[in-house]
């Protein structure tokens, strides 16, 4: 099947060339000109493997849609290109920081926009068969969204449970490749739940990086030797507490 690819710019004749562009090279394409028609477009069952996002664009601006399409898991999936006329310094770190997984200056060099296209589309796939399912364990309604937001703005899936025991219940239907687990929960805490999950045969090869607000009442010497892959105190670099999400994935594969 060929990739899909949604093209989305406000000005007809970008639209226009990178469409014709890229039907030459076998691509299925579409096209919305603003934030509101891209989200009724993907409303929809499909979803394109692909989107060519013009950062300015009227009303809700490209990286503000980036960051909204991240923060839905079924976007995961999706490879999201920015495009801008306007390239300063600083632009593509916060094309990035937005959830975009490259950057392509206007005006659109057009021997050059297939093989880019192709580039993405194969780093796609790497980062697909790379991507994360990590179940986040917290009862605090900021850092669970945090915590979500980061863990999706990363290409992989949060699976958001607010109470250990939640948790418990979903682990079997959800099939976590790791888990985020604060320790500090109502009902059990997250000690007990680590050792519900490493007494559990089906469970027990289950990573699990435990975080805490709390490090005298939960101790790293007793959670390592619990199980857990990792242990961290906050607060915490998201980007620290994203590799050692995928450390401890990881050293499991």
């Amino acid at each position: 099947m060929n990739s899909r690819i949604l093209i989305v710019d406000d000005n007809a004749l970008n639209r226009k060339l990178a469409s014709e562009l890229l039907e030459i090279e076998g691509y299925e394409i579409s096209t919305c000109d603003d934030a509101e028609e891209v989200l009724q477009c993907l409303a929809g069952a499909g979803l394109p493997d692909l989107i060519l996002m013009d950062i300015s664009l009227p009303g809700m601006d490209g990286l503000t849609l980036t960051r909204q399409l991240r923060s839905e898991p079924r976007m995961a999936g999706v490879v999201i290109v920015a495009l801008t006329a306007f390239a300063m310094k600083g632009d593509e770190q916060k094309a990035l920081d937005a959830g975009c997984d490259g950057y392509i200056t206007k005006p659109i060099d057009t021997r050059q926009l297939p093989r880019q296209v192709a580039m993405y589309l194969a780093d796609g796939k790497h980062k697909e068969q790379q991507r994360l399912n990590v179940m986040v364990v917290e009862d605090h309604r900021i850092d669970l969204k945090l915590a979500g937001d980061r863990i999706r703005l990363s290409g992989h899936v949060a699976l958001d449970n607010c109470t250990a025991e939640q948790a418990i219940e979903n682990l079997e239907r959800d099939h976590p490749d790791v888990i985020l687990l604060d320790l500090n929960l109502p009902g059990m805490d997250g000690l007990d739940f680590v050792r519900r999950v490493k007494g559990d045969p089906r469970t027990r090869e289950l990573p699990i990086v435990a975080i805490t607000a709390f490090p005298d009442d939960f101790r790293r010497e007793r959670l390592m030797a619990a199980g857990c892959a990792a242990f961290l105190v906050k607060p915490v670099v998201m980007g620290d507490l994203l590799r050692q999400i995928e450390n401890a994935a990881q050293c499991k594969r």
